[in-house]
């Protein structure tokens, strides 16, 4: 175990050991005045929709390894939706004084109150092989059971049998059928320890008819490592389920106790679809009977990590109210309501990196909520804000939603005067601690990737970029740990002065 002390990181990375100080007290943890908004929003609700799936199996990577086809006009808007500001609420400055960047010592035996809580890294690993990575849009996930790791990249996928010590690399297009428009892109993986599944999300291209698939693959631990990753059953969800035109895109899942939820968008970020599938029928591999909601206004997000009983996600109607979905497992149905927050700045966001790029230009709207967990009684959401209202650069927003009554339970922000940060997800370990990665930039900085525990006022990062692109890739993950469920992995990457992407493993906690 080699544990993370604070000199065995550079100087200048110890400036994120302070940053999270800068998150508590900017906005008073109080409901925020609006005499329009009673205690308990009010809910409206639809009944969801029911589709089937049958199985299909694949073994062997028999396939012809074609490059993958990634289309640049996914993820994108012609007409992008820019949150509109909504009534001012809440202190929109921060109210604690601006931390400079400054070295933490070692832990201190003598108990003198001079260092933070430190972070172990378990198990760090980096992933060179990964040479079908985007170039620009990594975008990892992983999974992770015990010695059988699985990662991916936008188009590439790694499994690696020693946990972590290595990883081989291969192709989906020789484990799947190119069928539709062949495979893409937005990969997304989960591993449900109660049921003995890897989970693998994939999207595909557009075939000559405008429809495409989002493919669903599921396989026991015991079969990933004995086909080396290339045996699986899988279900495939065509566009044409869901709406009439358009793409599927732009991908999530969670789970909880008994339900495997995915998230995607269809013609657009504006028409948000959950869908629910029984994790029984997934482990049976037969016919799957799944539902799914209507196009919620929930602008690309993501569904909750870490809940039990269904997820949440939610949308920004204005820059002080939201829209907070949510679909339980025993419903038949979906529900929303706004909830009042306090006001963010939601301008223009731009970061200028170390070598002069603009490493969040394509962020620079992208407000939608890409952090969400489930703590306890509390569902966390964070995004992307804009530099502004004594914010002096773009930041992390992160607001307390109770998830009984659905009120507001506060809000705070990861900030530092000297660098931005974006691009926040979320999830909580066993304890229901709730770990987080996030990227950072801007300054001295080139766009780089660190991992922290919330409360704790620390971000570590494994290593720094060395240039950076215009667009940093539009999510990375943190999941909880099955080895050890106090513990959580990460996936993540940096970029190398030569503009090589290095994904990386990362299993870490307290």
């Amino acid at each position: 175990m080699k544990r993370l002390h604070t000199n065995w990181l550079p100087a200048a990375g110890i400036a994120f050991c302070l940053v999270l100080l800068l998150s508590l007290g900017c906005d008073p943890a109080v409901p925020p005045k609006d005499p329009t908004n009673n205690d308990q929003p009010r809910a409206e609700r639809k009944d969801l929709e029911t589709g089937t799936a049958d199985p299909k199996t694949v073994e062997g990577a028999r396939f012809k390894a074609e490059p993958p086809n990634f289309d640049k006009r996914l993820n994108e808007e012609e007409k992008p939706y820019i949150v509109p500001d909504g009534p001012q609420r809440g202190k929109l400055e921060p109210e604690n004084e601006a931390y400079k960047p400054r070295p933490i010592k070692p832990e201190d035996p003598n108990g003198s109150g001079d260092t933070q809580a430190p972070l172990y890294y378990h198990d760090y690993d980096e992933n060179p092989n990964a040479n079908l990575a985007h170039p620009v849009l990594p975008e990892p996930s992983v999974a992770e059971n015990g010695q059988t790791i699985m990662t991916t990249g936008n188009n590439w996928v790694s499994l690696s049998l020693d946990g972590g010590g290595s990883f081989s690399t291969v192709n989906p297009n020789t484990i799947f059928p190119q069928d539709f428009g062949g495979f893409c892109c937005d990969q997304v993986l989960q591993y449900v320890p109660e049921f003995d599944l890897f989970v693998w999300l994939l999207q595909y291209n557009q075939d000559a008819t405008g429809n495409n698939i989002l493919r669903l693959a599921v396989q026991t631990t015991e079969n990933v490592r004995k086909s080396n990753g290339t045996s699986w059953t899988y279900w495939d969800f065509p566009r044409s389920q869901f709406g009439t035109s358009g793409i599927l895109d732009y991908n999530d899942m969670s789970f909880g106790n008994t339900q495997l939820y995915f998230s995607t968008s269809v013609g657009g970020g504006a028409n948000r679809f959950v869908i629910r599938i029984p994790l029984e029928q997934l482990r049976a591999m037969g016919t799957i009977n799944y539902s799914y909601t209507g196009a919620t206004q929930a602008f690309w997000s993501h569904v909750t990590q870490g809940g039990s009983d269904g997820v949440y996600w939610a949308g920004h109607v204005n820059s002080s109210t939201m829209l907070v979905y949510s679909m339980m497992d025993a419903d038949g149905f979906y529900s929303w309501r706004e909830v009042s927050i306090n006001s963010w700045p939601n301008g223009t966001i731009s970061s200028i990196a170390a070598n002069g790029n603009d490493w969040l230009l394509d962020a620079s709207w992208k407000t939608y909520v890409r952090g969400a967990a489930i703590q306890g009684n509390t569902i966390y959401f964070g995004w992307n804000a804009a530099a502004g209202g004594g914010f002096p650069r773009p930041h992390v927003q992160i607001v307390k939603i109770n998830k009984n009554t659905f009120a507001f339970e506060g809000q705070m922000q990861i900030w530092n005067p000297d660098f931005a940060f974006a691009y926040p997800y979320l999830s909580t370990n066993r304890q229901g601690e709730l770990g987080i990665i996030v990227a950072f930039g801007g300054g001295p900085f080139e766009a780089s990737s660190g991992v922290g525990v919330w409360g704790d006022f620390v971000i570590y990062y494994p290593s720094l970029s060395g240039t950076s692109n215009t667009n940093y890739g539009h999510y990375h993950t943190v999941r909880r740990s099955t080895s050890d469920p106090s513990q959580w992995v990460g996936a993540g990457y940096y970029t190398q002065a030569s503009g090589a992407v290095v994904p990386y493993y990362v299993r870490f906690s307290h």
